[in-house]
């Protein structure tokens, strides 16, 4: 897949039964591409009850190259720390140069007190690698 949008309606109904139809998946990088923003009508949403059912069980590396920070990304890694317990890394290479602030403020978000993370052991890195 080349082209892949978090805020499209189709993008996580897309993503999610394909890691769920990898029951074995221990590594997943995905690699975002700028692509003009989706009309209103292509837009959607999601929330982890939309996706009870999912577990990543040997899950244990997630890495996504050129992180655009929407709302929709952040929700879809919230998602992976909730449902994987073996997951001991996620990397997080943001499209453009931020600093030192604007990765603590992505890492608060991601381990803020309303996200469940299963893995007691997950080391979570955001920043250019």
């Amino acid at each position: 897949m080349k082209f892949f949008c978090f805020s499209h309606k189709h993008g996580l109904p897309f993503l999610v039964p394909l890691i769920r139809s990898s029951p074995n998946l221990e590594k997943l990088q995905l690699v975002m591409e700028d692509i003009d923003w989706p009309d209103e009508e292509d837009l959607g949403s999601f929330t982890l009850e939309d996706y009870s059912d999912i577990m990543f069980e040997h899950l244990n590396e997630l890495e996504i190259i050129h992180f655009g920070d929407t709302e929709n990304e952040l929700d879809f890694v919230k998602l992976v720390l909730a449902k994987s317990h073996v997951l001991k890394k996620v990397r997080i290479n943001p499209h453009r140069c931020i600093d030192e602030d604007e990765s603590a403020e992505i890492l608060k978000i991601l381990l803020g007190d309303c996200t469940p993370c299963a893995s007691p052991v997950v080391d979570i890195s955001v920043g250019k690698f």
